[in-house]
């Protein structure tokens, strides 16, 4: 199969900096939470550079935006490529936002060489994939997907008390297109590896084999509310005590996984919050990840164990539950081939490898075939202000991307 054309390297360059300087924060990184004015703005930016490219711009009921490239075929499902601008508070340039505007350079790259595809390409932004201000993450993919019930999640608050229906309403991505329901023949997701191994290695592409086995969860800590000042020291029942004694042993227990899987405490509030007072209820949040379900649980029963006994020795109550769980996704042996394939005849060094962290490509794995394409990122650092991609790495992941595409596009 002869090379596609190239792809533009300076402008997708230029846009992942223009798009990392909404919300742009002090320490290089950037700050949109799902929903927020920033993401509105950067929202904005990607639907006025996707008419730009001729490109028809829809929004469905979940805010989930579609960019869409027609093919000559319009009967045939579209190749769907896509990622998220969202990002956590604060995040990085990259997470996410590579694989939206390597989708635009994509067909930037079509358009100039005037090629048609068979099938139509969608560019998908899918609506709060970090989970940062709305709970949970993947959610516009998820509700696309049918996995999340769409007046659940349009219920969804953040800590303000803000609703998701609302925030889209005040962001001007209120969508009429319903939601999922309709077929796509592949999806495309370009990504930071957000973890080591492919810059150890010194490896340029990986190809996603599969995901890993997570879940969230949640404790209460009640004890007894009283005078900071007053209050006897034999006496009291502080529930953000018995908070940080939690923290510890959950980050032991992560310690001890290391490296088939980690936990850590990622989450704490504590009631009333004020200096004068003796906590009476503080509450935890911690996430799991591990390679086998079995760890998973074990985990999971570790940390129960753990609130019992501190609970016994301090008086307290403590309550622990488990929710969002996510089972292990091993996609498509043709998607991951064809990943693999592509980046060879590029000569770009290629290695096969799991996603510890969740994509939106999991869900979209319900109703379409999927590959995930890895890039290096910088000390293996994403979810932060430091997270980087060198220009090199993102343009010849957009390169896969673009082949790739021009062959399932092209596919009967």
């Amino acid at each position: 199969m002869a090379l596609s054309p190239d792809i533009d390297g300076t402008r997708l360059w230029s846009d992942l900096m223009t798009m990392g300087a909404i919300g742009g924060t002090a320490r290089g990184g950037s700050f949109r939470p799902a929903l927020s004015g920033t993401d509105a703005e950067g929202r904005n930016l990607f639907a006025h550079w996707a008419r730009e490219a001729g490109l028809a711009v829809t929004v469905d009921q979940v805010g989930n935006m579609f960019a869409r490239r027609e093919g000559s075929d319009p009967s045939r499902p579209p190749l769907m490529i896509g990622s998220h601008l969202d990002t956590q508070m604060p995040g990085g340039r990259f997470d996410g936002v590579l694989g939206v505007l390597a989708g635009l350079a994509v067909v930037r790259a079509l358009n100039a060489a005037g090629i048609v595809t068979k099938r139509a390409i969608e560019i998908a932004n899918w609506t709060n994939e970090e989970g940062a201000r709305f709970q949970p993450g993947l959610m516009g993919s998820g509700v696309f997907a049918g996995l999340l019930p769409l007046e659940e999640v349009l219920a969804r608050t953040d800590r303000k008390g803000l609703s998701v229906r609302d925030e889209l309403s005040a962001s001007g991505y209120a969508g009429t297109l319903p939601v999922g329901g309709r077929p796509i023949h592949a999806y495309l997701e370009l990504h930071i590896e957000q973890g080591p191994e492919l810059e150890e290695t010194g490896t340029l592409i990986g190809a996603v084999t599969n995901s890993s086995w997570g879940c969230s969860g949640f404790i209460e800590i009640r004890g007894e509310n009283g005078h900071s000042q007053t209050a006897a020291m034999s006496k009291r029942r502080n529930a953000l005590v018995g908070a940080a004694k939690l923290i510890l042993a959950i980050e032991e227990i992560g310690a001890s996984q290391e490296p088939a899987g980690m936990v850590s405490a990622t989450v704490i509030d504590s009631w009333p919050n004020n200096r004068v007072n003796i906590p009476h209820l503080a509450k935890l949040s911690y996430v799991v990840i591990h390679e086998t379900a079995e760890g998973r649980q074990a985990i999971i029963d570790r940390i129960e164990e753990a609130a019992t006994s501190i609970a016994a020795e301090s008086g307290l109550e403590i309550e622990t539950t488990t929710a969002f769980f996510r089972d292990r996704l091993d996609f498509a042996p043709d998607m991951l081939g064809l990943t693999v394939k592509t980046a060879e005849k590029h000569g770009f060094p290629v290695m096969k490898l799991p996603t510890l962290t969740a994509h939106d490509a999991l869900s979209i794995h319900m109703v379409a075939p999927v590959a995930i394409i890895f890039v290096p990122c910088r000390d293996g650092i994403s979810h932060s202000e430091l997270e980087w991609c060198e220009p090199d790495h993102a343009t010849a992941g957009a390169q896969v991307l673009l082949d790739m595409a021009l062959d399932l596009a092209n596919a009967e």
